[in-house]
Formats: structure tokens, sequence, C-alpha cells
């Protein structure tokens, strides 16, 4: 008998500690978040090796709830250029970017309101003939250089219309270390700004 009534006891216990345990909270909120997709065509302007490169870059991926956005971004410098401390102006700078990229979105309802965008990937780097010289019979020289880079951010976005979002920001690229001809990290390193339009369904 005194084992049935605890048996019953320790299960009346475990009920009402059950209900009255509170749901724990989530950063997506405790219902199914909403998820939508886009992409950003963008433009970036940075200084690179001691002149100003342009990136033609570009960003796809998924949003969560209209705050949180994750997606792959790939860049590559699309201007030719001698990087300082080279020798053969006949040389440019390749330049490629692959990086995983996630944002933050305050207030995104708002007409005009901030994100806070993270890069990290890995960067390519090597030198090519420029255009003007692809006839002539000429090598480029041998090896390259990879690296890893991390760039925060922060980016002022004004929704134009429900599928349309412009965006300008600005970040700062750190790198690990690189050697490459007369090429290192701090050459690479240095601030970005950007421009591009955000297309989507948020």
């Amino acid at each position: 008998m005194k084992i049935k009534l605890i048996v019953i006891l320790c299960s009346f216990a475990l009920i009402t500690q059950s209900q009255t345990v509170e749901e724990a909270k989530t950063i997506f909120g405790n219902k199914k978040p909403h998820i939508g997709y886009f992409i950003n065509p963008y433009i970036q302007i940075s200084e690179i090796a001691g002149s100003t490169a342009v990136l033609q870059s570009i960003w796809a991926g998924l949003t969560f709830n209209n705050k949180f956005s994750l997606g792959l971004t790939y860049k590559f410098i699309v201007n030719q250029y001698t990087p300082v401390g080279e020798l053969d102006k006949q040389l440019y700078l390749d330049q490629k970017y692959g990086a995983l990229k996630f944002e933050y979105s305050f207030f995104p309802t708002k007409a005009i309101h901030l994100n806070l965008p993270v890069e990290i990937g890995i960067g390519h780097t090597e030198l090519d003939l420029k255009d003007s010289y692809e006839s002539d019979t000429l090598s480029t020289p041998s090896g390259d250089a990879w690296f890893a880079y991390f760039k925060p951010g922060l980016a002022l976005e004004i929704n134009l219309m429900k599928y349309l979002k412009f965006n300008i920001g600005a970040g700062y690229r750190i790198t690990s270390s690189v050697s490459y001809r007369s090429l290192s990290e701090k050459d690479i390193m240095g601030f970005t700004f950007s421009t591009g339009f955000k297309i989507g369904i948020f």
C-alpha cells in the first residue's frame, strides 16, 4: 500500500512540474521561422596592393524571419593594374574571394534600417598578363597565394519595394599571412565600401 502511494505521489509531482515548466525561448521565436531567399549583386571598392580595386560581387542565400540572412558570396577584381612594388608592368593583379556571409538586420520592416554583415572565407591571388599583352609571346609568372580572411561590416539598407532593397555599406578586411612576390597581407587588408541591390522574397 505504501509503495502504491509513493508511486502515485511521484507521478502527480512529475505531471505538475511538466505543466509549470516554461517553454525555452529561441532566437528565431517559438513559431516556425519564415524562410525567404534573395540574390544580391553589388560592387565593392577597396585599396589593394597600393591601388583602388573594383570588385564585381554577388551574394545569394536565405533569410529567416527577415532578420537573419545566410549565404555564399563571390567577388573578383575587374580592373587591371600592376601592384605597387611589382617590376613587370605587363602584369596585373588577379584576385578572387569566396566566403560564407551572414547578416543581422535591425528593424528590417522599417523603410531605412541597419545591417551587420560578416564574411568568413578564402582569397586567391596571382599575377596575369594584361589584355594588351596577350598577343605577345610572353609567359606569366608561376605561383600563386591562398589566404583566409574575415570581414565584419556595417550597412545601411533601404526597402524600395516589397521584393527590392538598396544597400550601401563599409567593412574592414582582415587576412591571414600572405607572401607572394612583392605582396604581403598588409597590401590586402583594409577598408571596403560596397553598394548594390538585394532582390528576393523576404
